[in-house]
């Protein structure tokens, strides 16, 4: 698959470096609003065009796909563009500002019969591929409750991304994403009830988020996020026969089941460390057998994930002029 990416800040980064990891998956293009750091991003890369014009970029014949990551609120925007210039899309997450946003684009998607998919790269790791064959095994028999924390000491700017609201700043776009996708993943449903309590920034944005939702097969979800103070970020899966713990769960480098008194242990090698290559071949696989979504980030999964968001958002009152504009209120 030949590549372009939009944008080239610290998550085309990480997307770029591990792309070296496969073989037949080239960058060729690069599109980025800061021409000096996107030339020198080109030139750190080995990516042979850079454009400063957003047009000339998506009327480029050799791009196959986008893969988009620039701040949240221009998920939709950008995505959709690249949608109706024939290219197929990865976008980070969150998949848009709301799950209205994320409509509009999968519908983009299905009319110009492209390929789009969110990019959980979580979901696609080894350590989290093998969290999914203990529970299919029934190693720790049924799930009950799922504990799952990501939270940071963040960049305190209130013009940087974290905390501008602008910019689709707070806790729980950024990072509450993550344990709220597992949450829903886990449990094969959206749930039935959401409480949360909140601190809000100055900047009114979340600083911190913490959820407790409940699934209709009964599982309970405990579920942090935060920019303003280091949770410890474990994913735990408490089951009738047992448990699993899974370290810094959205970037899992490894995993351990504890049943019938008994510890199975997984750690990935050094050539199978945490990285977006698993989530960029997949993607590409998907693509080269014509489909239009992944079975494993579908787009009812991405439907389902935003408006789960939206509800926890509305618990908390937490607002952006992007739901004013497509009728969140």
């Amino acid at each position: 698959m030949k590549w372009g990416l939009y944008a080239t800040g610290a998550i085309a980064e990480a997307f770029a470096t591990d792309i070296r990891k496969l073989n037949g998956e080239v960058i060729i293009a690069a599109y980025a609003r800061n021409e000096q750091k996107g030339r020198l991003f080109c030139e750190k890369h080995n990516i042979e065009r850079f454009y400063h014009d957003e047009a000339t970029f998506f009327s480029d014949p050799d791009i196959e796909a986008v893969y988009v990551s620039t701040p949240h609120t221009l998920h939709a925007e950008v995505s959709i563009k690249a949608l109706r210039a024939g290219k197929h899309v990865l976008c980070e997450k969150p998949f848009a500002m709301n799950a209205k946003e994320a409509k509009r684009v999968i519908a983009v998607a299905l009319e110009q019969k492209r390929f789009v998919m969110e990019a959980l790269w979580t979901l696609f790791l080894p350590s989290i591929q093998k969290v999914f064959e203990w529970i299919e095994a029934d190693r720790i028999g049924a799930v009950k409750v799922i504990q799952a924390n990501f939270g940071f000491s963040g960049n305190q700017d209130p013009q940087g991304r974290l905390l501008n609201p602008d910019l689709g700043g707070g806790a729980l776009l950024d990072v509450g994403i993550y344990p709220v996708l597992i949450a829903n993943f886990l449990a094969k449903s959206t749930p039935e009830s959401i409480s949360a309590e909140v601190n809000l920034t100055n900047t009114g944005v979340d600083g911190s988020t913490f959820i407790s939702a409940r699934y209709p097969n009964g599982i309970l979800a405990l579920l942090g996020a935060s920019i303003e103070v280091n949770l410890i970020n474990n994913l735990v899966i408490y089951g009738e026969k047992g448990r699993i713990v899974v370290p810094s769960f959205w970037m899992a480098n490894e995993a351990t089941c504890y049943y019938d008194n008994d510890v199975e242990s997984f750690v990935c090698d050094e050539q199978q460390r945490n990285g977006y290559h698993y989530e960029t071949q997949e993607v590409s696989n998907a693509i080269n057998d014509g489909l239009l979504q992944h079975d494993l980030v579908s787009h009812q999964f991405t439907i389902e994930l935003m408006e789960t968001l939206d509800r926890i958002r509305a618990e908390i009152g937490l607002v952006y002029k992007q739901d004013l504009n497509n009728g969140f209120l």
